[in-house]
């Protein structure tokens, strides 16, 4: 905690997951995370009333009333084998046969983060029934001189950032002693960087400058005459899945330009030692977009294509999967 007599401090800040539905119960079981920040989630009220003409110029206080709230916010993280090895059930689905593939409905979790208060008690806010609303996964390559030594925002590092909801958002404590779990440490968890990465697009492994991939399940918390939200639903037409990559514009890329409408495979197969992370788009289409110039530098070739499935409701034709691997 900070020093006494000092405001709270980011630093000192903690976060838990407890899988399934309320009620959670964090404990020495709960799943530990380090993050990036900021980290947005909040419980954003609203007032409503007050609009009435009654001969002044300003709004009575007796007319309004507080309204329904949202909770909602985003988590950073730099994502390791060992990181999505708990976080994809929430960001995909979870595992079959040892794949994991998208689930129309995403699986929930608890979020308990302490911001640094006691007051007699170590106060924190849990965030109850989340669902990860869209995920994006990004990372560059370096620049010449670029963050010389140690480098607290490396472009190169993946990073992992979710849009997370919640039904509703509650004051509580937090675990401490032993019942706080451990922050997970060896190498499962060193971060991914993008040179260790394969990405393979249109049948071939390509040379790239950055990607982002972005897994939008478009659900929304739905409401009802309470005021907290009743659970979720999904939006538009559901599930879209997106994928960037910015490529030099050489003789080894031309073929990805203007590529036929049936729908090439795209992946980003992620290695690090004996661990591993492949995602995998399927009938990805991409529509034409030209190269162009920067600057005299090399020319940039962008890539921005969509994941499509199939009418089978088989997993194995969805349109997205990830295979995650611990194992020694």
């Amino acid at each position: 905690m900070a020093c006494t007599g000092d405001p709270s401090a980011g630093a000192y800040g903690k976060l838990l997951i407890e899988p399934g539905s309320s009620a959670h119960t964090f404990d020495a079981d709960s799943e530990r995370y380090d993050f990036i920040p900021p980290e947005t989630m909040q419980k954003h009220g609203r007032l409503i009333g007050g609009q009435g003409v009654w001969g002044g110029l300003y709004p009575l206080s007796t007319r309004t009333r507080t309204g329904h709230y949202y909770c909602y916010g985003t988590v950073k993280l730099n994502p390791s084998p060992g990181y999505l090895e708990t976080l994809l059930p929430y960001l995909v689905g979870t595992v079959d046969t040892g794949v994991h593939y998208p689930n129309d409905c995403p699986n929930r979790f608890g979020m308990l983060i302490y911001r640094d208060l006691e007051d007699g008690a170590t106060k924190s806010f849990e965030y109850k029934d989340c669902e990860v609303s869209w995920w994006e996964l990004e990372a560059r390559a370096v620049k010449f001189q670029q963050g010389e030594g140690i480098d607290e925002n490396a472009p190169d590092l993946l990073t992992l950032t979710m849009g997370i909801v919640a039904l509703d958002e509650a004051f509580t404590t937090f675990p401490t002693g032993a019942t706080l779990p451990a922050l997970p440490e060896g190498v499962t968890y060193y971060p991914y960087a993008i040179h260790d990465g394969t990405f393979t697009l249109n049948g071939a492994a390509r040379e790239i400058f950055g990607f982002k991939l972005r897994y939008n399940n478009n659900r929304v918390p739905v409401y009802g005459h309470s005021l907290t939200a009743i659970g979720y639903s999904p939006t538009k037409s559901g599930r879209r899945i997106t994928l960037d990559v910015n490529l030099p514009w050489d003789a080894d890329n031309d073929d990805l330009y203007d590529m036929a409408y049936a729908g090439a495979a795209a992946s980003v197969n992620l290695v690090n030692g004996s661990y591993g992370s492949l995602f995998s788009v399927a009938n990805f289409k991409v529509p034409p977009e030209s190269p162009y110039i920067i600057g005299a530098g090399p020319n940039h070739f962008t890539i921005q294509g969509q994941a499509f499935g199939l009418a089978s409701a088989s997993a194995t034709t969805k349109e997205f999967s990830v295979t995650n691997d611990v194992s020694a």
